[in-house]
């Protein structure tokens, strides 16, 4: 139910797939007779999102190589809202210590993604 796409400039237009939505209603009936589409269970929006996601399916935390004082912690996709509590207080031991004691920040390192040098000989 996921698909690559551009993010639009205004939320507005992030609109779902008619056959996902139909797709999640069908399985949000069998979790619950109450969830049936018609059934007791009121749908008040159907939504869709666009998840922050990285090449290499890791989360990128930590100072942005060349701007100093400048950190980011993104690309966590579904997990985010599980990982967040120790990405904040790995992020905050960076910023505040230096380095990170609560979680290993170098899988993580936004430097990851910067291109080697080749050396010519």
């Amino acid at each position: 139910m996921s698909k690559d796409a551009e993010v639009p400039d205004n939320p507005e237009e992030i609109v779902g797939e008619s056959e996902s939505i139909e797709m999640l209603h069908k399985i949000a009936g069998m979790v619950s007779s109450h969830l049936k589409k018609g059934e007791t269970a009121e749908v008040v929006a159907e939504q869709a999102c666009f998840l922050p996601c990285t090449e290499d399916g890791l989360p990128v935390i930590g100072e942005i190589p060349g701007v100093k004082n400048c950190y980011v912690a993104t690309g966590h996709s579904c997990w985010g809202i599980l990982n967040g509590p120790a990405t904040g207080a790995a992020l905050a031991e960076l910023i505040l210590e230096g380095r990170s004691t609560t979680v290993d920040l170098k899988s993580f390192s936004p430097s990851r993604f910067l291109r080697k040098k080749r050396t010519i000989v």
